[in-house]
């Protein structure tokens, strides 16, 4: 599995564990909390890397279709990145424990998918008016309304990529993704006061932003 391979990667590379000597390798048992995966992945167990696949991917793969909306062009990629970060945050111990596995997931993959969003508008701008999603239009009743949600996302993903990156990401950790401010605070290091504030100020930049593209149509 693709995700041992990294977990190899990060051991050798960094040298961020001790090689585990000899023994059998411990047998997971039921329910195991997130601190216990993490234990074993740290231990080198390969049933804590299944676990940790099993227990990440679907946030991932929720937060990365949401923020891309879909899963065409690079999205294997970004997957691919996304699980390399998680990784390396647990095997260097950032992660303090404070929230939830899949909360913590979710959280890097919105900062990768955010990222992307802001390198396909700056290709965009690059290389004219390019559609990157991939995606066919159905000819049929719908074809109007599938090209308005396009004009939608193109307009919503465009406004987040000119923002401040900590106002967008916190505005989609939040109103997109429902996050508490509380567990905002603690994925991004500041304040429960500081992530009301990027919240508050966010929402305003993202309205202005898109009321001024909107009225320049």
């Amino acid at each position: 599995m693709q995700i041992r391979k990294i977990i190899a990667e990060s051991m050798a590379d960094r040298s961020l564990l001790r090689a585990v000597e000899g023994g059998p390798i411990a047998t997971p048992e039921p329910e195991i909390s997130d601190e216990g995966v993490i234990a074993g992945l740290c231990a080198g167990h390969d049933w804590a890397a299944d676990m940790l696949y099993d227990r990440v991917q679907p946030a991932v793969d929720r937060t990365l279709r949401r923020i891309l909306q879909g899963s065409d062009g690079d999205y294997e990629d970004l997957v691919q990145i996304t699980l390399e970060r998680i990784i390396r945050t647990l095997l260097q111990r950032r992660f303090a424990g404070a929230c939830s596995l899949t909360t913590w997931a979710s959280a890097i993959a919105s900062h990768v998918g955010i990222d992307a969003v802001r390198g396909r508008i700056r290709d965009r701008t690059l290389f004219g008016n390019v559609d990157n999603s991939g995606s066919t239009l159905v000819p049929g009743p719908s074809l109007e309304r599938q090209i308005e949600a396009r004009s939608e996302v193109g307009l919503l993903h465009a406004t987040l990529a000119a923002m401040d990156a900590r106002q967008a990401e916190t505005v989609v950790l939040h109103d997109l993704f429902g996050h508490e401010l509380s567990e905002i605070a603690v994925l991004m290091g500041v304040s429960v006061a500081a992530a009301q504030s990027r919240l508050v100020r966010g929402r305003k930049e993202l309205l202005r932003r898109a009321g001024a593209r909107l009225g320049g149509t």
